[in-house]
């Protein structure tokens, strides 16, 4: 028998947002997404992500490998730092081949000319690696500046046999041990304090002119350099460098050497920049970044917005907290892949201190998240014979590198564990129905639509009200749909099916009617191939009295 007087309330999990309350936010909007993400092929259906699983590499052969402070992939090799025992107390280079699965030498290093191994934790400036010609220029806290101890350079002329040594400017060197570097327009450009220091052409190691450096604004210090190409007018696509400072972005463009285009700068914003290094990516749609009050992005024409839903006007962001705060914002880590921004930020939730990883995808233009894997650098693999992936180290888990999957890809399984310990996916809806009928309400019938293929999954679902507290419970098992071929017993119910992920209405059997306000819907299970979750539909009744909760 139908319930009278009901009103109909359907929820559809959209996306991530600060909010508490879904009513002025947008529809479908959620507090929690953990290890969840948007089905691509699917508008209405969340699933979980593949998780990291176990180490590619544990860097078999090197002496007591510890915190892995930076890595950059060229094709498919990587080339970073890693502290090991080798030389006490130092960092040493590392070069490792993803197709082959294998580590190639690298030559040259010594305790002299490697740089000390940085802290794990804290505030501190990141390495950098910038590729000018045959030259990997990496800049690293933990050079001294004493003799040629100022900068690393990996000489990749063989990349089968590449070259350590440190090094300086020559002819005019730099003052002091640079901060980052990043190559434009073929020059190395080194940073320290609020100037630029750039090298000859294609040749990193040299400044032949004592005049080759650029002070750029006040004088707070330079944070990182990006390049970016840059939409014009009169000139259409043109060559820029970034520069940002901790609240100004600046702009290089041109050269020293090209009278017609000659070197210039000129200011993007004075209000608005960067403390996070790493949290600087070149993505499809320009610069995105992380600034003191949340996400941003530069744009190819100049434009400073916020990383939102519209990417087009300066409303804000819906994920803002967890960057604002922040307990270290030069340890945020980003990486960008296929139409995933990712960022990994140590932060201050409701439930304590902790580092999440946020995923922004650029399809739906929304977040999902906090995913459970931290890291505190990723760099991208693409295109190689083991598929596209994001490449990640954390100080939690030194020693290794992990591959990180934005979705499924043919040709490679994916796993549902992090260093084998099975995801768990939650989601948390912001709260909802906001009515202006004012009085308590009532659900006794709704739906969800859940899916699994094989195994059925259990999904626990609970009501909550705007305190916190449990209004309702209920549980639902997916039915065994599909089965894996070779597995089948006759007689166990298994169908023999495709393995589409189809989603199927499952009605939620509460065991008494939820009373409440406001409520939110929370869904935990564990994470599978095929976990879904839908659109959760409900009928309310109102209950003809209004009660504080």
């Amino acid at each position: 028998m139908t319930i009278p007087k009901n009103y109909p309330i359907r929820f559809t999990p959209k996306g991530l947002s600060d909010a508490f309350d879904a009513t002025d936010t947008f529809p479908g909007a959620c507090q929690t997404l953990q290890n969840l993400v948007f089905d691509q092929a699917n508008p209405e259906l969340i699933s979980a992500r593949p998780g990291v699983g176990t180490a590619l590499t544990s860097f078999s052969g090197f002496s007591a490998p510890g915190y892995v402070s930076i890595h950059v992939t060229l094709g498919t090799l990587t080339f970073g730092m890693i502290a090991t025992s080798r030389f006490a107390g130092h960092d040493e280079p590392f070069c490792y081949d993803n197709v082959a699965g294998a580590f190639i030498g690298v030559f040259g290093p010594t305790a002299a000319n490697t740089p000390t191994s940085p802290a794990t934790t804290g505030p501190w400036t990141p390495p950098t690696m910038a590729v000018i010609g045959v030259k990997i220029i990496i800049t690293h806290p933990g050079f001294n500046g004493v003799g040629a101890n100022f900068f690393g350079v990996i000489d990749i002329t063989n990349p089968a046999a590449p070259t350590w040594t440190s090094a300086n400017l020559a002819t005019n060197p730099l003052p002091a041990v640079p901060t980052s570097v990043a190559n434009f327009n073929n020059r190395a450009y080194y940073s320290f304090g609020n100037k630029l220091f750039y090298s000859d052409v294609l040749v990193p190691l040299t400044a032949t002119n004592a005049g080759q450096s650029l002070t750029v604004g006040d004088n707070t210090a330079i944070t990182a350099q990006a390049g970016l190409p840059v939409q014009t007018t009169s000139s259409g696509i043109v060559g820029a460098l970034v520069i940002f400072k901790p609240a100004q972005i600046w702009q290089i463009t041109g050269d020293a050497a090209i009278a017609t285009n000659p070197l210039a700068q000129n200011y993007l914003t004075l209000n608005v920049g960067c403390i996070s290094p790493r949290s600087i990516v070149p993505t499809s749609f320009g610069l995105a970044f992380v600034g003191i009050a949340g996400p941003f992005f530069l744009s190819p024409l100049g434009a400073v917005l916020p990383l939102n839903s519209k990417l087009s006007d300066g409303s804000p962001a819906d994920l803002q907290a967890p960057f604002q705060n922040t307990t270290s914002p030069t340890r945020i880590a980003a990486g960008f892949q296929g139409n995933i921004y990712r960022v990994c930020v140590p932060t201050t939730t409701a439930a304590g201190v902790a580092t999440n990883d946020y995923w922004y995808d650029l399809y739906r233009r929304r977040w999902t998240g906090p995913h459970t894997f931290p890291y505190d650098c990723v760099s991208m693999v693409s295109g190689s014979a083991s598929g596209s992936y994001f490449l990640l180290s954390s100080a939690a888990n030194p020693g290794a590198l992990y591959r990180g999957l934005a979705q499924t890809q043919a040709g490679i399984t994916p796993e549902y564990d992090d260093l084998g310990v099975p995801l768990q996916v939650v989601m948390q809806s912001s709260s909802f129905p906001k009515t202006g009928h004012m009085a308590e309400k009532q659900v006794v019938e709704s739906t969800i639509e859940l899916s699994s293929i094989g195994v059925g999954v259990l999904y626990n679902i609970t009501a909550m009200n705007t305190l916190g507290n449990t209004i309702g419970t209920a549980a639902v098992t997916t039915k065994n749909i599909g089965g894996v071929w070779g597995s089948n017993v006759w007689g166990d119910g298994t169908l023999w099916a495709s393995v589409k992920n189809t989603p199927n209405v499952y009605t939620v059997p509460w065991s008494a009617p939820v009373v409440f306000k406001k409520f939110s819907l929370n869904i935990q299970a564990t994470a599978v191939n095929s976990l879904s979750i839908g659109t959760f539909y409900a009928r309310y009744q109102d209950c003809g009295y209004t009660l504080m909760e």
